[in-house]
């Protein structure tokens, strides 16, 4: 398999804000709306990540507890990836809508920027966290069960096991 980058949490949120930022920049800047592409790079390439958020409850109820959510115990929990904001299938949806707008300007423009930068978010997750991009489908995991075990490589889960056996879940 590939390097794994083991990025601590900040560095990967970090690099996750930046490319958000500056995509929705450049490409808010190409198109002359500047903080429409900000905006929409930030919702798009930074805030898909508000799903772990949704993952967290799903595994935990209402109970918040934010050092399992930074250490993101909820999959250990639950032994599933759903994650249902990451996947490439997404992209397609919202080009087609960015197609349907094309007479509105700006949406049309909100959209294929958002989407570009949910894209960016999903290439750099694949090569962050070392899975490919087979992995950032909601087919490819539907077909797997959502099952953590099928979906990561052996070593990855083995890691996840131990983890599990450690904290005592």
């Amino acid at each position: 398999m590939g390097i794994e980058l083991n990025l601590p949490l900040w560095f990967h949120l970090l690099i996750h804000l930046t490319v958000a930022l500056v995509g929705g920049y450049l490409l808010g800047k190409y198109n002359n709306k500047l903080k429409l592409g900000v905006i929409a790079g930030f919702l798009g390439g930074f805030l898909i990540d508000l799903d772990h958020v949704i993952e967290y409850f799903i595994s935990y109820g209402l109970k918040f507890n934010l050092n399992k959510f930074l250490n993101g115990y909820q999959f250990l929990e639950s032994d599933k990836v759903y994650l249902i904001f990451h996947a490439y299938e997404l992209v397609i949806l919202f080009l087609l809508l960015a197609y349907l707008f094309r007479k509105k300007a700006n949406i049309k423009i909100f959209i294929i920027i958002f989407t570009i930068s949910g894209f960016l978010h999903l290439v750099s997750d694949s090569i962050i966290n070392n899975y490919p991009p087979k992995n950032y489908t909601y087919t490819y995991r539907a077909m797997n069960d959502f099952s953590a075990e099928k979906l990561l490589n052996r070593n990855q889960y083995q890691k996840n096991i131990n983890l599990k056996n450690e904290l005592g879940l």
